[in-house]
Parts: C-alpha cells; sequence; structure tokens
C-alpha cells in the first residue's frame, strides 16, 4: 500500500498549522477518540484514545494501553505543523503606484526566491468579537489568487550573472488588486460569510498549486509543507493502526512554531508535553519518583525532513554523508546536539528499521557547513527522555514547493509501526 495519495491530500488541506491540526482533529473524531481540555478534568481509561490541543496549533494525541500496570512507558514521536511562509502584518494593506499591496512579515528561514511569480492563497485563524461580546476563533482559507510580481529581466539584465538577491522589506509584497478603497476586515467577512468584528489574526499565504506526484515513474512527491508535514502524516498513519496491547502510551505529538525556534505557548520549548505526561502518569500513580521511572523507560522519536544530496550540489555533504531520496530514512547526528541522537538511540532505531526491514542511511553536516536544529534536543531536555532525530531525505528544503520520495514515505511509516509495537 502507498500512502502517497493520503499525503498529497493532507498537505492540500492542511494550508496552515491551524488547518492541519483541525484536519487531525476531525479525523480523530471520526476514529472516536476523546477530546481534552487542559482547563477541565481529565477522566482516562484503559484502553482509551485522546488528543489535546493547545492554542490552535499544536496537538497531543494518544492512547493508553488495555493492561495499563504502573511500569508502563511513553512511545512517542514529534513532528511540526508550521513551515517556512510569509505571514500577514496587522496593518496589512499598502497602496503603491496604483496597486494594492499586502504587507508581510518573513516566516521562518523562508527560501524567499521561490515565493516571486507563483499563485498565493492565504489563510490561517482569525479571533471575531460577537454581538455578545464574546471572542470566537474561526479557521479560514481565502482562495483569491495574489501574486509576487519579479522585475522583468529587460530592467535588471544582470540578475542572471548577478543573482536574484531579493529585499524582504521592499520587494516581498503580494499584489491584491488595484481597488483604492480596501477594507482587509470587510473583505474577508464577505469572502468568508462570517459576522462579527475581525479583532486579528494569525493569517499565512501559501502556495495555490496543489499537491502532485511527479518523476517518470511518479517516484517523486512534490508539494508544498514537506518540512514537515510528511512527519506529521508518516506518524499519525503509524499511530492510526497501531494496537494497544503492550504496556506503552502511544503518542504523537505535533508542535508548531519550530520553524522561529519553538518559543512559545505551544512549542517544544513549552510545558506543554511535560504538563500531559504528568496529567496521564497522575491516573495511574500519584508518586513522582514513578513519573521519573516511567519517562526513563520511554523513548521519542523526533521525526523531521533531511538534507538528500543535491546532484548539482553534491560537494555539500560530506563525502561518506549523502543521503538519497528512495534510500531509506536518514538518522541525523551532530557532535553539538544540534540533533539528540546518541549511540544508543541510533542503536534502537536501527532495530526497528530492521525488524520493519527497512534500510537507514546516515546524515552528518560536512565540518564548515552548520546543521540546523529540531525539537529533538528541546523535548530530551526538557523530559529526559532518550531520543533520536530522524527524517526523510527531501531536496527544496524551505522553497516554497518541495520534493521527496514516495517509496521513502511508505518505508518510514512502516519504521514508525514497528516502534510503537515494541
Amino acid at each position: 500500500m502507498s500512502y502517497s495519495q493520503s499525503l498529497l491530500e493532507f498537505i492540500d488541506q492542511s494550508s496552515t498549522a491551524f488547518h492541519a491540526v483541525e484536519n487531525l482533529k476531525n479525523e480523530l473524531f471520526k476514529q472516536n477518540y476523546t477530546e481534552l481540555k487542559e482547563e477541565a478534568n481529565w477522566s482516562l481509561e484503559k484502553g482509551g484514545k485522546y488528543f489535546v490541543t493547545r492554542a490552535e496549533g499544536s496537538i497531543i494525541i494518544f492512547k493508553t494501553p488495555k493492561k495499563w500496570t504502573s511500569d508502563y512507558a511513553f512511545s512517542i514521536i514529534g513532528a511540526h505543523t508550521d513551515s517556512p511562509c510569509l505571514r500577514i502584518k496587522n496593518n496589512p494593506i499598502s497602496t503603491k503606484e496604483g496597486y494594492q499591496l499586502l504587507n508581510i512579515e518573513i516566516y521562518g528561514g523562508v527560501l524567499l526566491t521561490s515565493w516571486f511569480d507563483k499563485d498565493l492563497y492565504f489563510g490561517g485563524r482569525i479571533i471575531i468579537e460577537t454581538e455578545n461580546g464574546q471572542l470566537e476563533q474561526k479557521i479560514i482559507k481565502i482562495e483569491k489568487r495574489l501574486r509576487i510580481p519579479r522585475l522583468a529581466i529587460h530592467l535588471d539584465r544582470e540578475v542572471n550573472k548577478e543573482g536574484f538577491k531579493p529585499n524582504p522589506q521592499e520587494h516581498m509584497f503580494p499584489v491584491i488588486g488595484l481597488y483604492k478603497d480596501l477594507q482587509f476586515e470587510d473583505w474577508i467577512k464577505k469572502e468568508t460569510g462570517l459576522s462579527g468584528t475581525i479583532l486579528s489574526w494569525d493569517l499565512f499565504l501559501f502556495d495555490a498549486e496543489k499537491s502532485s506526484l511527479g518523476g517518470i515513474h511518479k517516484e517523486f512527491i512534490f508539494a508544498p509543507r514537506l518540512d514537515n508535514l510528511a512527519s506529521v502524516h508518516a506518524s499519525f498513519e503509524a499511530l492510526k493502526t497501531a494496537d494497544s496491547e503492550n504496556n506503552n502510551i502511544q503518542m504523537a505529538v505535533y508542535f508548531q512554531h519550530e520553524e522561529i525556534g519553538s518559543e512559545s505557548q505551544n512549542g517544544a520549548n513549552s510545558n506543554f508535553l511535560e504538563a500531559t505526561l504528568k496529567r496521564i502518569h497522575g491516573h495511574i500513580s500519584s508518586k513522582e519518583e514513578t513519573y521519573f521511572q516511567t519517562v526513563a523507560r520511554s523513548f521519542f522519536i523526533s521525526a523531521d525532513m533531511a538534507h538528500a544530496v543535491h546532484p548539482s550540489y553534491s560537494e555539500k555533504h560530506d563525502a561518506n554523508h549523502k543521503p538519497h531520496i528512495g534510500a531509506g530514512p536518514v538518522i541525523k547526528s551532530n557532535a553539538n546536539m544540534r540533533y539528540a541522537t546518541d549511540a544508543f538511540s541510533i542503536a534502537k532505531f536501527k532495530q526497528w528499521c530492521n525488524k520493519a526491514n527497512i534500510p537507514f542511511q546516515d546524515f552528518c553536516s560536512r565540518n564548515d557547513i552548520g546543521c540546523g536544529s529540531t525539537i529533538g534536543p528541546m523535548t530530551a531536555a526538557k523530559i529526559g527522555i532518550p531520543t533520536i532525530d530522524v527524517g526523510n531525505p527531501m531536496l527544496s528544503m524551505h522553497s516554497i514547493r518541495e520534493m521527496c520520495g514516495v517509496k521513502d514515505h511508505d518505508a518510514i511509516i512502516k519504521v514508525f509501526t514497528e516502534f510503537y509495537k515494541s
């Protein structure tokens, strides 16, 4: 079975972190999961299925075992719901040379040049004040095509020689129209049919083009937000089919704000996961000592996409660490702990790969090129749980449109499924 078509549909429906969480919630309700609220009391049962959200952009999903005893452990896969993009500022409309323009700010490490001459939609969440003074959150999507146009080569003759170097303050204005009397809030209400007063928003631009398969054998996935919705989808598919016969809490955690450092109310460096783990543990033991014993028995897989070797820039990789698309999941290591991987967690992950009959690859950056980081080191340090950083190889990371392999996506789901069994 190939999960690629399901991934394409999930990405197209998950235009922002808020849409991703909303789509996950809808699927969980279909599967008879119970929604928990952080501000309410929790009642957990053996063999139960639950989820809890925070700030609409992060979600924790878990299953309790049918035989839940005091020597249980947490089996956790973590990923993130956000991707680098353009966020709409609070005072959004500018007028210049007769054009109506959107004021944006850069969210995360955006590959800016990829956003030019692309058809763009926007969406996210808005906060509305109703007639009786209540605040309501609405998840919206505006499918009106906008565009950030490039300057014609006739007016920039040296661009191919000198390179295209857009200024994020001066050149990143999506053209929204030619009208001078546009009221942004009124326009949103007209497009969505919502009533009330719009007080604030978290709105982001995204690619209007649908995801697709590519390559002469359809071996590639071409899509926006593969980093990191592909990891969200893979772990969620594994969790859906995992049984709860063993004595583990099977859990998937998806944080917002990884691309901007995770320092937020609902990012990986918040107390969201730790608080949830402690509340779960409180249903089986009131002793803090046994909580720490449980954490020590547990394991965390930090799932985030990895850098495949680029055929035109292979010198950017260490000669012995060149992950290839189609060759299996990548184990990511760094001596300075930008990844949480260590020898113990590598050994455990290789065991799961071997049981699933899936190959694995290694990635370590060149010594003269710094690597990025993930939620792995943060959760490992905050919770004190053994952790590994892994992910599928991809190209065009942080572009508006990225690519990875069909075979790899299926493979990592098998490994994650084996992990939840263990």
